[in-house]
């Protein structure tokens, strides 16, 4: 869709955009006022302390108007959280009259919905009046609204980051290919030129680490090893690094290392991770079907998993994740059932369920792929939610990304006792976190008042490998940083 929109408030036009997404999907293209294209037309009023906002949406030859009102606040920052609120939803309900159709997720374009209910919550309101605040507000379905409360349950469960403690990450940007959907910063290990530089380099910010663990007096609590594929690396780097980490995560209460790729495990970095007492992996197929597997770019079959999934358990791992997307490219609803009925043999401890986004940094959006149907994309994800629960699992983090299919949601599922800490702190942005590794972001949370402190690591792998000791340095100004 070509759309035209007239607004006052030129700092809101984007976010009326990814409301109009929400309906039309990614392909819609803000354009100056042109013969075909629609046309959002947005004005408001202040009367006293109360603002009234208009909206009128023409397309296809018919006229669709909105209105709603709401308070002036004095504080600029809440102010201008109210005012985009009042806006989006007017754009909102125009669209739901044009299209005639209500997405699961309402009005909300927002990443993380539990914070809705996290701020309701702090405004006096119970758990359950503060689920129904979300569905009646922002028009959420009453199934999206009762998995944001199931969400949040699970969360307050949960052991919260103490005072002094720190979660560590460590971020190995390689993999053996890219797949389609992917768009991580991380390069494919090729000829592996790049892999014995970058792990020193990775080391030598691991020891300044470790020092600033030191003279800072923090305490590890959770590391997560991500990427790329960090076991993409040959098995002796791959010890080399775990090895190097052992004065951070030895602390550590849990320890992640993304085993994502069924065919880059081996008996060597599996016995290297359980040196290091890492006791939580993922292994992850996206799909039983190998037809689709070589579609999307991995280099590995469904047989691949399963004999991954043998090795580990014969070598004693017990905490195994499974990561599933719904809606890849030409699968169906019941080939997603067949993937999760697959899946129920091998029995992982936690399951993530994914919806496919497409993103403008991925080979699908270079294919300019488009996203699969929405009510296919819902129903593989319903079934989703429904083969974790006859598991016995609950869902304990839950976000959302723009150009979803369906504009549905991620979900990670765990047994009681299985949940992992580090991915609450990480999605609900409520830990502290030392970052290493080409791209990786280290942060401070003040959760009282909701500001974050960030230090990036610079993302390109020849400038962090030439550039570490700055990266350190960065992470110093963070931790001496008043937040």
């Amino acid at each position: 869709m070509r759309i035209c929109i007239y607004t006052p408030t030129e700092q809101f036009k984007n976010d009326i955009l990814d409301v109009v997404r929400v309906f039309e999907g990614s392909g819609v293209e803000a354009v100056p006022e042109e013969e075909g294209a629609a046309l959002l037309r947005h004005t408001e009023e202040t009367c006293g302390n109360i603002r009234r906002v208009r909206v009128e949406f023409l397309a296809d030859g018919q006229k669709f108007e909105s209105g709603r009102e709401g308070p002036v606040r004095v504080v600029p920052l809440e102010d201008k959280r109210i005012h985009k609120r009042l806006i989006k939803q007017s754009v909102y309900d125009v669209c739901v009259s044009f299209y005639g159709r209500r997405p699961p997720w309402g009005s909300l374009t927002g990443i993380r919905p539990t914070r809705l209910v996290y701020m309701a919550m702090d405004r006096g309101l119970g758990i359950e009046e503060a689920a129904e605040n979300l569905r009646r507000e922002f028009d959420v379905s009453a199934e999206k609204a009762a998995l944001t409360l199931e969400t949040v349950r699970t969360q307050l469960s949960l052991p919260r980051q103490e005072a002094g403690e720190i979660d560590i990450y460590c971020g190995i940007p390689f993999c053996v290919s890219r797949c389609a959907y992917c768009s991580f910063l991380s390069g494919e290990v090729g000829r592996g030129k790049q892999l014995r530089p970058y792990v020193d380099a990775l080391k030598r910010e691991i020891e300044g680490a470790v020092k600033l663990v030191r003279e800072f007096r923090l305490t590890p609590r959770a590391f997560y090893m991500g990427g790329g594929t960090p076991t993409s690396l040959p098995g002796e780097l791959f010890e080399e690094v775990l090895e190097a980490l052992r004065p951070l995560t030895d602390p550590c209460r849990e320890r992640t290392v993304e085993a994502g790729r069924p065919d880059t495990l081996d008996e060597q970095k599996l016995a290297a991770m359980k040196k290091s007492a890492v006791g939580r992996i993922s292994i992850n197929p996206q799909t039983s079907h190998d037809a689709t597997l070589k579609l999307i770019g991995r280099r590995h079959t469904a047989a691949d998993t399963v004999r991954a999934y043998q090795t580990a358990r014969d070598m004693g791992f017990c905490d195994i994740n499974m990561d599933l997307i719904a809606a890849l490219p030409g699968e169906t609803a019941e080939m997603f059932r067949e993937t999760l009925l697959w899946s129920r043999e091998l029995r992982p401890e936690s399951l993530t369920v994914h919806t496919l986004c497409i993103k403008h940094s991925s080979l699908l959006h270079l294919w300019e792929a488009k996203l699969p149907d929405g009510d296919m994309a819902a129903q593989m994800v319903s079934d989703g939610r429904r083969e974790a629960a006859a598991r016995g699992m609950r869902p304990y983090y839950l976000y959302r990304q723009k150009y979803m299919a369906g504009n549905l949601e991620n979900v990670g599922y765990a047994l009681p006792g299985m949940e992992s800490l580090y991915n609450v702190g990480m999605m609900e942005e409520t830990a502290d976190v030392l970052a290493l590794g080409a791209g990786a972001i280290s942060k401070r949370v003040n959760t009282r008042t909701g500001k974050i402190l960030r230090a990036p690591n610079v993302s390109d792998i020849e400038h962090y490998i030439a550039r570490t000791g700055e990266m350190l340095e960065r992470k110093k100004t963070l931790l001496l940083s008043e937040i």
